[in-house]
């Protein structure tokens, strides 16, 4: 393993003890104060529990320590201690030099009050505090596996650019620099995006992470204002063809105006448009995964181990692995030789996947291809589809299963022979929801001309009422009314991924089609079937709720859904989560009744059309009644209502 890698490493380790200690000093498990070494501040920690029961065994103490306090390095909640029997609670300080910081932590409650560290020397002559300071850091949760690898990539990237890490860690810091990052790797997009905005593992990180997708105007900006962390704008994977041409510049212009570096983060490397590639600062680049890597994953998780015994899987085995199938394999506290196990059995899969999708045969013993879909250089053309260019049986260009509808266009003025198109203005039996329609179209005429933000108009409805009351038949009149695209959508199509991630990463897809169109409609049918938020204790809790929290992701915010027109249908508005009715979301609730006698005649007289006339003109002298002819509506309407009425009064007799 090179040196960078190392580093990388040892940086992880050292965020994941920084954040223990943290989390010690919050929950009052360690004390934290300030001094001054030869003009250089430095944070001193010293332990704020009994040290007396050290013997100086890291195994022996190390037990006792997560035994004891291991509850102690999880995250406090707001306005709480960790729990004890006595609910007691008492401050500790944290002090620079001999002054005392004005901000409190939370400490023991009073029963740990008599075990409090004393500053004394053991017998042994070891370093008690230093040491128990140490057993912190060795109970602090290791990084994941998956940052872990990413990390790895990332090291092999840039050591394949050929520039020194000086000359890369000076253009990420001092410049505004345009970045193109390549991995052909299924996952690596989502772990390089974790890291860049939840670590400092890059310089000048954590950063606040801007999806292109949602940059609808340069008043997005705005929407991170105040935010202290650097603002990084990223176009991921495929993406970046959703904006072209003078679109795609603008928005490069719009960034870098703002000091914002731009991060073109693909796993093909034909998605990098030639714009980007021709004003790009830093390029980065890595293949596929080789014997190599595992080697170097192996020697970080397993120190200790021969890695000359192992059966590591040779270069054209390992190129059929993925990041999420390390991730899979490489499990804490699992042997390294059921790791192996694990990996040639990943490989098998994935290859005997790969030649099932050929079909012809032309995959068999063959290593996955990155380059026969990819264009030359210079192209700015997509290629494509191909079932090489995944090295995982997932893919991650699916769409999300939604149906785009156009919109009708009018008729124009004199035009005959065609059947007008169904507007809001036509439906009838829609009360205020009609005329919510015919405010946003007013308003949306206003947005066009810049009279009105659209954080001032009415975007998002929650339509409700019995099944057949017309809920999708306004969205399409809404659409013909706007003459904005619709896009239709369900639950239930979000459900039939049936795994989590692939379920919610629908969801996401759903909203970037809907976003890249806008201004559109964005109907959701069902919206019910996410159901919501359930007690911990509840069987499949954890899966729900995360629907219901990505879902709330999605709806929330006033900038980021900016040209998004959001319209959710339910026949049971009772099994909607509260959160996502309120304020910001789906915040306009209107009930669609069942229509009664006036406005069924106003419906039938709408789809009659011309032929209305026919039915409810005066008699002819001469000519005999309808009813003598066997066809009378008249007489139809009549006969039902007697009949109602009867089957009324025989119940009521009953």
């Amino acid at each position: 393993m090179d040196k960078l890698a190392r580093l990388l490493v040892r940086r992880l380790r050292h965020f994941a003890r920084r954040e223990a200690r943290r989390v010690a000093v919050c929950n009052g498990l360690l004390e934290a104060r300030i001094v001054d070494v030869d003009g250089h501040l430095l944070c001193r920690y010293s332990p704020a529990f009994d040290t007396t029961r050290l013997n100086g065994d890291p195994v022996r103490d190390g037990l006792w320590f997560q035994r004891n306090f291991g509850a102690w390095l999880v995250v406090p909640k707001a306005n709480s201690n960790p729990s004890s029997d006595n609910g007691g609670e008492a401050g500790v300080t944290t002090e620079v030099g001999d002054k005392t910081l004005s901000a409190r932590l939370l400490a023991f409650p009073q029963a740990c009050r008599s075990v409090m560290a004393q500053d004394v020397m053991p017998d042994n002559d070891i370093d008690r505090l230093a040491y128990a300071v140490r057993l912190v850091d060795r109970a602090a949760a290791a990084p994941p596996i998956s940052n872990i690898v990413a990390a790895l990539v990332l090291a092999r990237a840039v050591q394949s650019s050929g520039r020194s890490l000086r000359e890369i860690v000076h253009t990420l810091v001092h410049m505004t620099p345009i970045i193109t990052l390549h991995a052909p790797l299924d996952g690596f997009e989502r772990e390089v995006l974790w890291l860049l905005e939840k670590s400092r593992l890059v310089p000048g990180g954590p950063y606040v992470i801007i999806n292109s997708d949602h940059m609808f105007d340069d008043d997005h900006f705005d929407f991170v204002e105040g935010e202290p962390r650097k603002r990084l704008v990223v176009f991921p994977g495929a993406g970046v063809h959703r904006v072209t041409g003078n679109a795609l510049r603008r928005r490069m212009i719009s960034a870098l105006s703002r000091e914002a570096p731009i991060l073109a983060l693909v796993e093909k490397r034909s998605d990098i448009p030639a714009l980007v590639r021709m004003a790009v600062d830093l390029s980065l680049e890595t293949g596929k995964l080789d014997r190599r890597f595992v080697a170097d994953l192996v020697e970080v998780l397993y120190p200790d181990t021969d890695i000359g015994i192992l059966g590591l899987p040779p270069d054209p085995d390992a190129r059929w692995l993925s990041l999420e199938d390390l991730v899979l394999a490489f499990r804490p506290g699992r042997h390294v030789r059921d790791v192996m196990h694990v990996l040639a059995g990943l490989i098998e899969r994935n290859r005997g996947d790969a030649e099932k999708e050929d079909g012809d045969g032309k995959g068999s013993g063959s290593e996955p291809s990155t380059t026969s879909t990819e264009k030359a250089s210079g192209s700015d053309e997509k290629p494509k589809a191909s079932d090489s260019d995944s090295n995982s049986r997932w893919k991650k260009d699916k769409p999300s299963g939604a149906e785009v509808i156009q919109p009708e266009a009018p008729l124009k003025p004199g035009e005959i022979g065609h059947r007008p198109p169904q507007t809001v203005e036509t439906l009838s039996g829609y009360g205020r929801a009609k005329d919510w329609a015919l405010d946003l179209k007013a308003d949306l005429e206003d947005y066009r001309a810049s009279i009105l933000t659209w954080s001032e108009m009415s975007t998002k409805l929650l339509l409700s009422g019995p099944p057949g009351t017309g809920k999708t038949t306004f969205a399409r009149a809404l659409c013909n009314s706007l003459q904005v695209p619709l896009v239709v959508t369900s639950v239930s199509t979000w459900l039939q991924g049936g795994h989590l991630n692939d379920v919610i990463d629908k969801m996401s897809k759903t909203f970037i089609e809907a976003r890249a169109m806008a201004p559109a409609i964005l109907f959701i049918d069902e919206i019910d079937g996410i159901g919501k938020r359930q007690p911990a204790e509840r069987d499949y809790s954890d899966y729900w709720n995360a629907l219901v929290n990505k879902a709330l992701e999605l709806l929330d915010g006033a900038v980021k859904n900016e040209g998004l027109i959001i319209v959710g249908a339910t026949n049971r508005p009772d099994h909607i989560d509260e959160a996502i009715k309120r304020s910001g979301r789906l915040e306009t609730h209107i009930e669609i009744p069942k229509p009664d006698v006036p406005t069924l005649a106003e419906i039938l007289a709408h789809h009659l059309g011309d032929d209305v006339n026919e039915l409810i003109r005066e008699p002819v002298p001469g000519v005999e009644p309808e009813a003598k002819n066997g066809f009378s509506l008249k007489k139809i309407v009549a006969d039902h209502l007697r009949e109602e009425a009867e089957s009324e009064r025989n119940g009521a007799t009953r």
